[in-house]
Parts: structure tokens; sequence; C-alpha cells
């Protein structure tokens, strides 16, 4: 299965998205706990508080209920007695619980809280030491004096006034606890609506942000793809863009279009450059085929020459006709003489301009070479990201190594700490699991490093392979410049020839003019002219020769052009 790069871009995007809305549900979970705990906490104070407060008011009752059967009880001494212990007992258990509910109240600081009426803890514990402390006293000294029956309404008036304290006390505690808790949830209710909000307003821009980068990135990388698997297929038609992004993608994009730009450019004139040789080398061939039809001709003609002589020689009778006959064939040799060396003359230029246009060519196929090594250099600096991208995803992993050997550290410490650890043993785990996660996640961005460097690797091919096309293009321009010079050399030396030719027509024909004049000099002349048409002979045979080679290196010099054609028809640039 194919994992392409706008998948492995948007999985590098949403494993940060994930862990981060993770990590927020688990905080609010854990926040929810810690109401949990504190509501628990709340209620464990109150819950105490209450309870010494009711006991001290039960006390209260026991006390009061001892001083009556002291009062109005018909008791022995040994009743009294118990009953006084009793009594002592009770007061001491009510002062001890109120006592006690103050240092909690003082150790939570709520000795301040206030009642609907104003009044504090502080002030109504004040006010209950002092009533229950007058009220003690009272009852203690009234019952050893044995007066407790006539002081009993004030004894009572007094016993419900402390007690009222308590009732405050117990009151103020409840509505204290009530509050607490009502605020704990409004507070978390509050913290959680923002956690969330915080949570999906982060969720959409990072969503919005991934979307964003991975549409401009793969906008650039599909724009690169498009571009070099044209260039593979030959095709430099594509056009530039008109906007780049103004970053390392923008510059990447303008480069890959700098590069077409300029092998377009580069192809353009190569195949204008091999259009123009084909042309050269079909007029070169042309023109080497009418040379070598003259030199057959020419040849005949120095044959019928010779024939002539021979029979002058033969005979004297047949002179005047032979000599009409050679100034004939004379007067054509001089002819096809002159437009030889006239067509001799065009050849040479043309394969000036032949050679000319090859070492334009060679220019060109160099500065291809260099454009094609700079987008290798490309390819390596892409290369070198990806390994800069593993290296952050080492480090990714190192850091999730570390994060885990503290989780560990951290849980131990917790199971240390027993119970009270425990909380921080939950934490210190998931902390644990999402290292864990963090370091799949770095496993997988090492994968993706991998197959993206592979794909690179690829691209690398592609240009070797374009090199590779590039230089064997040059050794053929080459081989075609080696030919050029063959060619060149040939018509230099036909050149020569053809001026020797002319200067041996124009001989024959002042030998001709010579005989016309005098008819003694005859059989002198017709020997004369028989050496001179057999070197004429020979010479147009060497004529004849190199015509061939020059027809063979044209049509040699033919092919190598249609092969190069060919591998420049490869590209495609209008």
């Amino acid at each position: 299965m194919r994992f392409n790069l706008r998948w492995k871009m948007a999985l590098i995007g949403a494993l940060p998205l994930f862990f981060y809305v993770f990590s927020g549900i688990y905080s609010l979970t854990e926040l929810v706990r810690v109401n949990k705990t504190m509501s628990d906490e709340v209620y464990g104070v109150s819950a105490r508080s209450t309870s010494l407060i009711l006991n001290a008011d039960r006390d209260l009752y026991q006390a009061y209920s001892a001083y009556q059967y002291l009062a109005f009880g018909d008791l022995k001494e040994e009743d009294k007695k118990v009953w006084n212990d009793v009594l002592a007992e009770n007061l001491k258990q009510a002062e001890d619980r109120v006592n006690e509910a103050k240092s909690i109240f003082e150790a939570k600081h709520l000795l301040d809280l206030q009642n609907e009426d104003g009044a504090t803890i502080g002030q109504l514990i004040q006010d209950f030491d002092a009533n229950f402390s007058a009220w003690a006293t009272v009852v203690k000294s009234e019952v050893q004096a044995g007066t407790a029956t006539a002081k009993d309404a004030e004894i009572h008036q007094q016993f419900e006034k402390a007690r009222s304290g308590v009732d405050d006390i117990f009151n103020l505690l409840d509505s204290y606890a009530k509050q607490q808790i009502t605020d704990s949830k409004q507070q978390l209710a509050s913290t959680k609506t923002g956690n969330y909000i915080g949570m999906a307003a982060a969720t959409l821009l990072l969503a919005a942000l991934i979307f964003y980068l991975i549409r401009s990135v793969m906008k650039t990388v599909s724009a690169v793809k498009i571009r070099t698997k044209l260039v593979a297929e030959g095709d430099l038609t594509a056009e530039r863009n008109v906007k780049y992004s103004k970053d390392e993608l923008g510059d990447s994009l303008r480069s890959v279009d700098e590069m077409i730009g300029v092998l377009k450019r580069l192809i353009t004139s190569i195949s204008t450059n091999a259009k123009h040789v084909a042309a050269s080398t079909s007029q070169l061939n042309i023109v080497s085929q009418e040379s070598s039809s003259a030199s057959q001709h020419v040849a005949a003609n120095i044959q019928e020459v010779t024939s002539g002589t021979e029979v002058q020689a033969r005979s004297a009778e047949e002179t005047a006709k032979a000599i009409d006959e050679m100034s004939i064939g004379i007067q054509r040799l001089a002819e096809n003489t002159a437009a030889a060396a006239e067509q001799s003359a065009l050849t040479a230029g043309e394969a000036g301009q032949g050679q000319e246009a090859l070492g334009r060519l060679i220019e060109q196929m160099g500065e291809i070479k260099e454009v094609i090594g700079q987008l290798a250099g490309m390819i390596g600096t892409l290369e070198q990201r990806s390994q800069q991208i593993g290296s952050i995803a080492e480090n990714i992993t190192a850091f999730a190594n570390q994060t885990n050997i503290l989780s560990l550290n951290a849980s131990i410490e917790a199971a240390r700490a027993g119970e009270q650890g425990r909380g921080f043993a939950v934490v210190a785990g998931e902390i644990r699991k999402l290292a864990a996660s963090s370091l799949e996640s770095a496993d997988s961005i090492h994968q993706l490093v991998g197959e993206t460097r592979g794909e690179i690797a690829g691209a690398s091919g592609y240009m070797a392979r374009t090199l590779e096309e590039v230089q064997r293009g040059n050794s053929r321009v080459e081989e075609l410049q080696n030919s050029l010079s063959v060619i060149v050399a040939a018509i230099d030396t036909m050149a020569g020839q053809l001026q020797e030719n002319s200067a041996i027509t124009e001989q024959m024909s002042a030998s001709s003019e010579e005989v016309n004049a005098s008819m003694d000099q005859a059989a002198s002349s017709a020997a004369a002219n028989l050496e001179r048409t057999e070197s004429v002979a020979a010479a147009t045979e060497e004529q004849l020769a190199l015509m061939e080679s020059i027809a063979t290196a044209a049509s040699q010099l033919d092919g190598v052009a249609r092969e190069l054609n060919r591998e420049v028809n490869y590209f495609k640039v209008n």
C-alpha cells in the first residue's frame, strides 16, 4: 500500500493534535477527581466538627439531667456522689469537644466564618465558653449548697443560653459545607466549559494550520512532480508560475521552472542547429553527387580526348577532325571543372558553417550537463533536509525515553510514599503511557523519513539517467565534428586538384591552338596532348575517388544529423 506525502504530513500534524486533546481530556478528568476529593475533604471537616458539636450538645443534656437528679431527686450519699461524677464528667467532655472543634476551625481558618446575623464562629465559641462556664459554675455551687431547687428557673435559662450557641455553630457549619460544595461545583463547571472551548478553538486552529501547510506543501510538491515527470518524458512546454511563495518551497519551484526554461532554450537551440546541420549535410550530399557526376563526365571526355590523340598519332589525315573534337572536349572539361570548383567552394562554406554549429552544439550540451548537475545538487539538499528531520525524530525518541525513565522513577517514589502517593502514581503511569505513544510516533516519523529518502533517491536516479543521455549525445556530437573535419580536409584537397585540372585544360587549349596554327608540329603536339590527357585522366580518377569519399562522409554526416534530430525530438518545446 502506497502512503503518499499528503497523508504523511497529515499524520505528522494529527499526532500532536491527538495528544493535545487527550491531555486536555485527561486534565479535565483529573480536575473532576480533585474536585471530588476536595468535596470529600469539605464534608470530612464539616462532619467531624458537627459531630463534636453534637456530642458536646449531648453532654450538655446529660449534665443537665445529672443536675436535675441532684437537685430534685431523693438520693443517698452514694448516689449523689455518682451523679456528681456524671455531672463533672459531662461538663468536662462538653468543654473538651468544643475546644477540639475550635482547634479544627483554627487549623482550617474558619474562625472568621459568619452567619446571617454577622456573628463569626470565633465569637460564637467565645460566647459559648462564657455562658457554659457561668452555667457550670452556678450548677456546681448550687448543688453543693443544696439551693439548686430555688434557682432552677435561672439555671435552666442559663442552660438554654449556653446550648443556643451550640445550635448556632452547628447551623453555621452546615451552611458553610453546602456553600463550599456549591461553589466548587460551579467553579468545576466553569473550568470544564473553558477547557472545552479552549480545546475546540485550539483543535480548529491546528486543523486549519495543518490543512494550510499540507495544501501549500502538496501544491508545490505536485507542481514539481508534474514538471519533473514532463521533463523525464521529454515535454518542456510546462508554463511558469505567475507567483511563487516566499519560502523554500517557492524557491524550489522557481528553480525548477528556471531549469526547465534553460533546458527549453538549449534544446530549442540544439534542434535549430541540428536542422541546419541536416540541411548542410543534405546540400553537401547533393553537391558531392553532382561533383561525382561531373568527374565521371570529365573522365569520359578525357577518354574521348585520349582516343582522339591516338587516332591522330595513327593517322595524320584525321588530325583536323581529332583536334576539333579535342577542342570541344577541352571546352566542356573547362566548363565542368569551373562548375566543380564553384561547387567545391560552396561545399567548403557549408562544411565550415556545419563545423561552427557543431561547436555551439557542444557548448550547449555542456550547459545542459551543468544545469542537470545543479538539479542533482538540489536533490542532495532535499536529502540533507530529510536527514535533519530524521535527527529531530531521534531527539523526540530520546525525549520520550527520558520521560519514560522519569515516570518510572516517579512511580517508584509514589510506591514508597504509600497511600499518600497513590494519586501521583496514577499520574506517573499516564505520563509513561504518553511517553510510549510519543516513542511510537517518533518511530512512525522515522519510517516516513525513510520512505521520503527513497523517493528522493528515485528522483536522483532519473537525473543520473538524464545526465547519461546528455553525455551520450555529447559523444555523438564529437563524432560528428570529427566527420566534418575529414570532409573539410577532403574538400580542400578536391579544390586543389580542380585548380590543377583547370590549369591543365588551359594548357590543352593552347596546345590545340598551336596545332591549328601549325600542322608541322602535329605529331609532337599529339604526343604531348596524349601525355597530358593521361595525366588529366589520372587526376580525374583521383578526383573521382575523393568525391566518393566526400559522398560517403556526407552520408555518414547525414546519418549522424538524423540521429541527433531523433534524440532532440524526444523533447517537446512548443
